[in-house]
Protein backbone atom coordinates (compact mmCIF):
# COMPACT_ATOMS: atom_id res chain seq x y z
CA UNK A 1 0.00 0.00 0.00
CA UNK A 2 2.87 2.35 0.84
CA UNK A 3 4.50 1.74 -2.58
CA UNK A 4 1.20 2.43 -4.32
CA UNK A 5 0.82 5.71 -2.41
CA UNK A 6 4.36 6.77 -3.35
CA UNK A 7 3.75 5.88 -6.99
CA UNK A 8 0.50 7.86 -7.01
CA UNK A 9 2.25 10.84 -5.41
CA UNK A 10 5.02 10.71 -8.04
CA UNK A 11 2.47 10.64 -10.86
CA UNK A 12 0.60 13.61 -9.38
CA UNK A 13 3.82 15.62 -9.00
CA UNK A 14 4.99 14.85 -12.54
CA UNK A 15 1.66 15.74 -14.08
CA UNK A 16 1.52 18.89 -11.96
CA UNK A 17 4.47 20.29 -13.92
CA UNK A 18 2.33 20.36 -17.04
CA UNK A 19 -0.59 21.91 -15.16
CA UNK A 20 1.47 24.88 -13.99
CA UNK A 21 3.17 25.50 -17.34
CA UNK A 22 2.10 28.63 -19.18
CA UNK A 23 -0.27 28.45 -22.09
CA UNK A 24 1.34 28.80 -25.49
CA UNK A 25 0.85 32.33 -26.79
CA UNK A 26 -0.54 32.44 -30.32
CA UNK A 27 2.36 34.33 -31.87
CA UNK A 28 5.88 35.50 -31.04
CA UNK A 29 6.87 37.93 -28.31
CA UNK A 30 3.87 40.21 -27.99
CA UNK A 31 2.88 39.92 -31.66
CA UNK A 32 -0.03 37.63 -32.49
CA UNK A 33 -0.09 35.34 -35.50
CA UNK A 34 -1.38 37.18 -38.57
CA UNK A 35 0.29 40.48 -37.56
CA UNK A 36 1.20 42.33 -40.74
CA UNK A 37 4.74 43.00 -41.95
CA UNK A 38 4.64 46.67 -40.97
CA UNK A 39 3.74 45.82 -37.37
CA UNK A 40 6.55 43.25 -37.13
CA UNK A 41 9.18 45.59 -38.58
CA UNK A 42 8.18 48.32 -36.12
CA UNK A 43 8.41 45.92 -33.17
CA UNK A 44 11.69 44.38 -34.40
CA UNK A 45 13.60 47.08 -36.35
CA UNK A 46 16.92 46.89 -38.20
CA UNK A 47 16.19 43.89 -40.39
CA UNK A 48 15.95 43.17 -44.10
CA UNK A 49 13.08 41.86 -46.22
CA UNK A 50 13.69 39.01 -48.64
CA UNK A 51 11.77 36.42 -50.63
CA UNK A 52 12.18 32.71 -49.86
CA UNK A 53 10.19 30.70 -52.38
CA UNK A 54 6.66 32.07 -52.16
CA UNK A 55 7.10 33.47 -48.64
CA UNK A 56 8.24 36.91 -47.65
CA UNK A 57 10.79 36.82 -44.84
CA UNK A 58 12.13 39.54 -42.60
CA UNK A 59 15.55 38.75 -41.17
CA UNK A 60 17.45 40.36 -38.31
CA UNK A 61 21.15 39.57 -37.92
CA UNK A 62 22.54 39.67 -34.36
CA UNK A 63 19.56 41.51 -32.79
CA UNK A 64 20.90 40.75 -29.28
CA UNK A 65 23.87 39.14 -27.53
CA UNK A 66 22.06 35.80 -27.23
CA UNK A 67 20.49 35.68 -30.71
CA UNK A 68 22.53 35.20 -33.88
CA UNK A 69 19.60 35.54 -36.27
CA UNK A 70 15.83 35.99 -36.06
CA UNK A 71 13.71 35.29 -39.13
CA UNK A 72 10.01 36.11 -39.48
CA UNK A 73 8.03 34.31 -42.20
CA UNK A 74 4.88 35.73 -43.76
CA UNK A 75 2.14 34.29 -45.92
CA UNK A 76 -0.15 36.82 -47.62
CA UNK A 77 1.49 39.61 -45.55
CA UNK A 78 0.59 37.86 -42.27
CA UNK A 79 3.03 36.46 -39.68
CA UNK A 80 3.03 32.64 -39.70
CA UNK A 81 6.42 31.59 -38.26
CA UNK A 82 9.52 32.83 -36.45
CA UNK A 83 12.89 31.10 -36.30
CA UNK A 84 15.44 32.17 -33.69
CA UNK A 85 19.00 30.89 -34.10
CA UNK A 86 20.88 31.24 -30.83
CA UNK A 87 24.37 32.76 -30.71
CA UNK A 88 26.92 29.91 -30.32
CA UNK A 89 28.97 31.79 -27.71
CA UNK A 90 25.84 32.40 -25.64
CA UNK A 91 24.78 28.73 -25.93
CA UNK A 92 28.26 27.56 -24.89
CA UNK A 93 28.30 29.91 -21.92
CA UNK A 94 24.72 29.29 -20.75
CA UNK A 95 24.66 25.57 -21.56
CA UNK A 96 22.05 23.62 -23.53
CA UNK A 97 20.63 22.09 -20.34
CA UNK A 98 19.85 25.51 -18.86
CA UNK A 99 18.32 26.78 -22.10
CA UNK A 100 16.15 23.66 -22.36
CA UNK A 101 15.19 23.92 -18.67
CA UNK A 102 14.06 27.51 -19.29
CA UNK A 103 11.73 26.36 -22.09
CA UNK A 104 10.43 23.47 -19.97
CA UNK A 105 9.71 25.87 -17.10
CA UNK A 106 7.66 28.08 -19.42
CA UNK A 107 5.84 25.43 -21.48
CA UNK A 108 6.09 22.16 -19.53
CA UNK A 109 8.00 18.98 -20.32
CA UNK A 110 7.18 18.86 -24.03
CA UNK A 111 7.68 15.90 -26.31
CA UNK A 112 11.14 14.80 -27.40
CA UNK A 113 11.56 13.79 -31.04
CA UNK A 114 14.75 12.33 -32.53
CA UNK A 115 13.19 11.02 -35.74
CA UNK A 116 13.84 14.01 -38.02
CA UNK A 117 17.64 14.11 -38.07
CA UNK A 118 19.71 11.65 -36.06
CA UNK A 119 22.22 14.32 -34.98
CA UNK A 120 19.52 16.70 -33.70
CA UNK A 121 17.53 16.58 -30.45
CA UNK A 122 14.11 18.22 -30.75
CA UNK A 123 11.57 19.16 -28.10
CA UNK A 124 8.06 20.26 -29.11
CA UNK A 125 5.23 22.03 -27.37
CA UNK A 126 1.95 22.69 -29.10
CA UNK A 127 -1.67 23.54 -28.73
CA UNK A 128 -4.45 23.90 -31.28
CA UNK A 129 -3.00 27.07 -32.83
CA UNK A 130 0.77 27.09 -32.28
CA UNK A 131 3.81 24.84 -32.25
CA UNK A 132 7.12 25.66 -30.54
CA UNK A 133 10.22 23.63 -31.34
CA UNK A 134 13.56 23.75 -29.52
CA UNK A 135 16.19 21.92 -31.56
CA UNK A 136 19.88 21.43 -30.90
CA UNK A 137 22.82 19.23 -31.78
CA UNK A 138 24.91 18.13 -28.82
CA UNK A 139 28.39 19.69 -28.97
CA UNK A 140 27.29 21.97 -31.86
CA UNK A 141 26.07 25.22 -30.21
CA UNK A 142 25.71 26.94 -33.60
CA UNK A 143 22.80 24.58 -34.37
CA UNK A 144 20.58 25.68 -31.47
CA UNK A 145 17.26 26.98 -32.79
CA UNK A 146 13.85 27.95 -31.38
CA UNK A 147 11.00 27.86 -33.89
CA UNK A 148 7.52 29.28 -33.41
CA UNK A 149 4.88 28.25 -35.95
CA UNK A 150 1.23 28.96 -36.55
CA UNK A 151 -0.67 25.73 -37.22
Amino acid sequence: MKKLSLLLLAIILLSGTALFAAEIFGGYGKLPWDADIKRVTRAYPKGNMAKLGTQDVYKQLKPSKDIKQRTFAFAANKLVAVSVTMDPAYVSKAGIEKLLAKQKKIYGEGVIDRSGAPHMVTYRWQDKGSRITFAYAPKRPEMTVLMYEKK
